[in-house]
Parts: structure tokens; C-alpha cells; sequence
């Protein structure tokens, strides 16, 4: 057999129909079996497959072939919102049938420190005794305007993953205007990945959460919920509208007076049925870039996901964090928040972390309400975070237990 006819076969037999004929169409051109015709065929070969995308000679259209196979943690042109080409450059399989709840956590690729300290603090073993996974969501590190973020390189996330196994990472730029980017990924990473989980639990990685008590709560009150977002909701909170704000929102961005009732992004628990409809319903609409407020409230608005708040269990201060810990006879009684900011102090996140471990492993108390955190914290300054709109007013039990 002419080695031009060998060629041509074996590559049709290990290609789609469309590449056949091309590559047929092509070795008719050559004539002979010469090292020159050879050597024209294989490089325009190479720069076809190269590229993945061809014109083919007989009808002049263009041809994207789909991979010949795709490994299932990396599979081309995943849908996310308006992002064309949107691919994981990390991906992680953790979710198995008996996972409770996956704890997704936007995170800088430059917070290396911060991801260490949960991983030490909140240890793999117990999120596993708890029916619990993590991962930490990453976008793809660029520095021409990240001057307050210590330059990391890809090679050292792709080494930190071979560590831990637990990040996900897009290909899409790491800014804060691409947070709703990074929502999304993380929702629907979560509804392909661990869809029998029962709820996912986002958060930031600069946020002090006690998981213990939190899965307590999901497990122990709201088990059997679906179409449901619980967290620190904010009502008729306002577009910022001051040009010299960060958070700058134009008439354009949001012409609305008010925000739909939202999460802060901070710490919230959704039911996995309420993150598929959200994801389902991102693609339908503009672009709106600060997260919580486009993901927990408009989107899920628009598909009628339930929103309930527990702001009674988040601090705006860092002082009832504190005085968690340190008021007297601290070791014996669970902290009365969930949720509260750390102010970017690590010692305040180890701090916190290691005692709601503490309770997990030597169960404590909950304070009596004369002397809850709230009537007997002396607080050092005023809250960094004023309120962002009305309060959300909730009926409670002041005895009794811990719901």
C-alpha cells in the first residue's frame, strides 16, 4: 500500500466523517508518494488540529469538530452566562452519594494564607465525619491592576491543588467586577458535581463561619426544606450611585430605586433544587456584576426562590466575635453568632474556628440571654458595615433550645 493511501486511512480511522473527507480531499491534491507532498499534508495536518477548527474544501463552511474524547472534569464550551469559551483550568471530583452539604468559598488566588488556615482549623476529617466537602472557587490570576495582592503564579496553585485536591478554577479574569462569574461557577459546578447534596453553603474565605453549628441548624430545622436560601438578608437596600464608590452601580447597570431582598454574600445556605433554577435562569438575563445582590436576589426573584433570614445569628462587629472567646467561662458555651467579619485579622478567624471545634468535639452550652454576647460585650468602636437597608424583623423563642 502507497504510504499517502496508509496515511489517509489510519487518519480516518481514528477521525470523525468531516475530517475523513477533508483530509481525502486533501491527499487527491498531492501527487505521488514524494517527501514534499508528505510533508505539506502532515503540516497542514498539524495546524488543523492545532487550531480545531477547518474550512472544508467542498462546501467552503467551516468545521468545529468535537473532541474525540473529554475527561469528565474538563469537558469543552461549558455554558457560563455571557462568557464565550468558559472551561475549569482546575477541577476537582469531591462530592460522593453521602454528602450533606458542599461549602463552596470565593477565595483571591493570592489568599494562599487564608485557605491554609481553614484547611488547619476546620480540618478535612471533621467535614467528613459531618457529611460536609469543601472547595475553594478561583478565577485565573492577573496583575496589571491587582497592586494590593501579592503575585502569585499558576504553577503555585496547580501545586497547592495537587496538595489538597480542593479547588476549582476558571478561566475567566479574578476581579471583583467578574464576582457574579465566580457565583455562577460555583453554583453549577456544585449542581453537576454534587447534585444528591442536599444544600451548598457559600461563603468568603475572609468570613468567620461556624460549620459546626451551622450544618446543625440546616440538619435540625430545615432538613426537609427545598426552593430555599437562609442567610443575612438585606432589605430595600439602595444602589450605590456615588461615581467615586467602589461600588459605583450606574442608571444603566440597575435603574431600580431598590435592590430585590438578598443575601449577603458573606455566609448563606441554599437547597440544591434553588441553585439548579437560579443557574438555569442566569443565562436568560443581562450581566450585573455585585453577586449576592444579581444571584440571591434578582435571579432568584425571577424563579421564586424562598428567602429566609437568620440575622439574628450574624454580627456586623468583630468585637462579639472576640468576646466569644474571651469572655469568661468562654469554653463553655457555644459563640451566639454563626456569622461575623473578621476584618481581615487571621488570629480572629483561628481564634473563632478553634473554639466552635472545641464544641464540636466536647459538646457546650447554649448562654442563658442575660448574659448573651449582645448584653454583656463591651464593644471598642462602631460596626465597620452599616446596615444596607431596613431590618428584618423575626419573632423568637428567648428560652429554649438552640433552633
Amino acid at each position: 500500500m502507497p504510504l499517502s493511501r496508509f496515511v489517509k486511512k489510519s487518519l480516518c480511522n481514528l477521525s470523525v466523517n468531516a475530517r475523513c473527507q477533508t483530509v481525502a480531499i486533501m491527499m487527491k491534491q498531492v501527487t505521488g508518494c514524494h517527501p514534499g507532498g508528505l510533508l505539506l499534508v502532515c503540516l497542514t495536518l498539524a495546524v488543523v488540529f492545532m487550531i480545531g477548527v477547518w474550512q472544508d474544501p467542498a462546501t467552503h463552511k467551516l468545521i468545529t469538530p468535537s473532541p474525540v474524547s473529554v475527561h469528565p472534569l474538563y469537558p469543552s464550551r461549558v455554558p457560563l452566562l455571557d462568557l464565550p469559551g468558559f472551561t475549569y483550568i482546575i477541577n476537582n471530583d469531591v462530592c460522593s452519594a453521602d454528602v450533606f452539604i458542599i461549602v463552596i468559598i470565593h477565595t483571591h488566588p493570592a489568599n494562599r494564607m487564608e485557605r491554609d488556615l481553614m484547611r488547619q482549623h476546620i480540618p478535612e476529617e471533621d467535614l467528613r465525619d459531618l457529611g460536609m466537602r469543601r472547595v475553594f472557587l478561583l478565577a485565573r490570576a492577573e496583575w496589571e491592576d491587582q497592586e494590593l495582592y501579592h503575585k502569585t503564579s499558576q504553577w503555585s496553585i496547580n501545586e497547592e491543588n495537587l496538595m489538597h485536591h480542593d479547588i476549582i478554577q476558571g478561566n475567566f479574569k479574578e476581579h471583583y467586577h467578574n464576582l457574579t462569574y465566580k457565583h455562577i461557577m460555583g453554583l453549577q459546578w456544585a449542581t453537576h458535581y454534587c447534585p444528591h447534596t442536599k444544600f451548598i453553603i457559600k461563603m468568603d474565605d475572609d468570613i468567620a463561619v461556624d460549620l459546626y453549628q451551622f450544618r446543625d441548624k440546616l440538619r435540625t430545622r430545615f432538613w426537609g426544606r427545598k426552593n430555599l436560601i437562609l442567610g443575612l438578608m438585606q432589605i430595600e437596600a439602595k444602589p450605590v450611585r456615588n461615581k467615586a464608590s467602589k461600588w459605583y452601580v450606574s442608571e444603566k447597570e440597575y435603574p431600580e430605586k431598590y435592590y430585590a431582598p438578598f443575601m449577603s454574600g458573606w455566609a448563606y445556605a441554599m437547597t440544591m433544587d434553588a441553585a439548579s433554577a437560579i443557574v438555569a435562569e442566569s443565562i436568560k438575563w443581562p450581566y450585573f456584576w455585585i453577586d449576592d445582590v444579581h444571584v440571591t436576589g434578582t435571579l432568584a426573584e425571577k424563579v421564586g426562590v424562598k428567602r429566609e433570614g437568620l440575622n439574628r445569628f450574624y454580627t456586623l462587629h468583630v468585637d462579639h466575635l472576640h468576646c466569644c472567646v474571651e469572655l469568661p467561662n468562654n469554653a463553655d458555651y457555644f459563640c451566639d453568632f454563626l456569622v461575623g467579619p473578621s476584618e481581615g485579622d487571621p488570629d480572629v478567624l483561628g481564634k473563632v474556628w478553634d473554639h466552635a471545634r472545641s464544641c464540636y468535639i466536647n459538646p457546650c452550652q447554649r448562654r442563658p440571654p442575660e448574659i448573651s454576647v449582645s448584653k454583656t460585650c463591651v464593644r471598642a468602636k462602631l460596626p465597620p458595615l452599616a446596615p444596607l437597608g431596613k431590618g428584618h424583623g423575626e419573632i423568637v423563642k428567648v428560652y429554649g433550645p438552640f433552633l
